[in-house]
């Protein structure tokens, strides 16, 4: 039969299966990628949090209900975690391409919401747990609203309203019914602008880097590449630091000790040489990125030097800082002895890891495998020293 002659339900359906196969072609292996990097880095706290003597989703979600500070709090955390792994919707390789194909409306926002749906599943098994299907349906289209909202309103400033009301709306604590019915229909139309508007300039812009010291400047520019395309090595840094500091906080409180210390350096050696480990490979790249500029204006070695090893040891030294003063409260130690001691720890483990991923890079052998086996060395060492003490 000729292709003119086919049915208009069955053309329907070629065309819906097409686009759903193009979209997840090209978006299906970046989005698949950040969702693993954010279930991953979540499954480790969530796995101490929830454990059988631990909290449960049910605390949680009546929690939420009670209060509208915990509510926001919650709510914004999530937001901050998803947001940036919702954008390789917008922003991966081929997207402009598919603008291009002007694919048919229906099928894109499903197939989009579908991938929407994968980065934002750890929330709604939350849900799903502590209140069911319906209060998780609508838990995930809010999520995905919001999320849709706050990207395209970097390009267009009034979207910036629409995120402020669901987050208003939010805050209120809807019903799941009327909740899930707004968020679905709110989620769809925020995907669809946010899609469209990806390629404009962002109209909200900070300008972090103006003219300024040199090793000011370059630790700059690290950190937003780390902020920018890591930031998936990025959430990884920052959940196992913030693994550890929860594990010392709970042993702390159960397990009372008069020297909190070596505890505290045996708790968060392992987190800590993570955290600085996932930062080495961006900063390398971004180093490389700058190479010709730097030498071109003649920067000092031991400047980039310096500057490299304190964008590695940012994140692991604010988390090592937060854990020790949240730690003192759950023992009698000084807040600002426990929080030194564990900066000094962090620099000195993130020195450590910087020097090797760095030494490989010179030598132009730097491997998962080989630079994997150093992280775990240095770590194993850093046990070994804390246990000692």
């Amino acid at each position: 039969m000729p292709r003119d002659s086919e049915p208009a339900p069955e053309r329907r359906a070629i065309g819906v299966a097409r686009v759903l196969r193009a979209v997840v072609a090209v978006l299906g292996r970046p989005v698949h990628l950040n969702a693993l990097a954010l279930s991953v880095a979540l499954g480790i706290p969530a796995a101490i949090l929830f454990s059988s003597n631990g909290l449960r989703a049910t605390d949680i979600v009546a929690l939420l209900h009670r209060s509208w500070r915990a509510r926001c709090l919650l709510w914004a955390g999530w937001l901050a975690l998803s947001a940036p792994a919702l954008s390789v919707l917008f922003s991966a390789p081929g997207t402009n391409t598919l603008r291009a194909l002007r694919l048919p409306r229906a099928p894109l926002l499903g197939s989009l919401f579908l991938l929407a749906v994968l980065i934002e599943l750890p929330w709604a098994v939350l849900f799903a747990r502590g209140a069911g299907a319906s209060a998780a349906w609508a838990a995930l289209t809010l999520a995905v609203a919001l999320a849709a909202s706050s990207s395209a309103a970097l390009r267009r400033r009034r979207w910036l309203v629409w995120f402020v009301l669901g987050g208003v709306f939010v805050a209120a604590d809807p019903p799941a019914a009327l909740a899930g019915l707004c968020g679905s229909l709110w989620a769809l139309y925020a995907l669809h602008v946010a899609f469209r508007c990806a390629p404009e300039e962002p109209g909200l812009r900070l300008r972090l880097l103006r003219p300024s010291h040199p090793f000011l400047a370059l630790y700059l520019a690290h950190l937003l590449r780390l902020a920018r395309a890591a930031r998936s090595r990025l959430l990884v840094a920052l959940v196992s630091g913030a693994t550890g500091g929860i594990g010392l906080w709970f042993s702390l409180r159960n397990d009372p000790t008069e020297r909190p210390l070596p505890r505290a350096l045996a708790a968060l050696a392992l987190p800590l040489t993570l955290a600085a480990a996932a930062c080495v490979a961006p900063v390398l790249e971004s180093e490389a990125r700058l190479r010709a500029l730097l030498r071109s204006l003649r920067v000092s070695r031991g400047l980039v030097l310096s500057a490299f090893l304190l964008a590695i040891a940012t994140p692991s030294s604010a988390l090592a800082t937060t854990t020790g003063a949240a730690a003192s409260t759950a023992c009698r130690a000084s807040a600002a002895g426990l929080a030194a001691a564990l900066l000094a720890w962090a620099l000195t483990l993130s020195c450590a890891v910087a020097a090797w991923g760095r030494l490989l890079e010179r030598r132009g052998r730097r491997t998962a495998g080989t630079f994997a086996a150093g992280v775990t060395l240095i770590a194993t060492l850093a046990l070994f020293t804390a246990y000692s003490w």
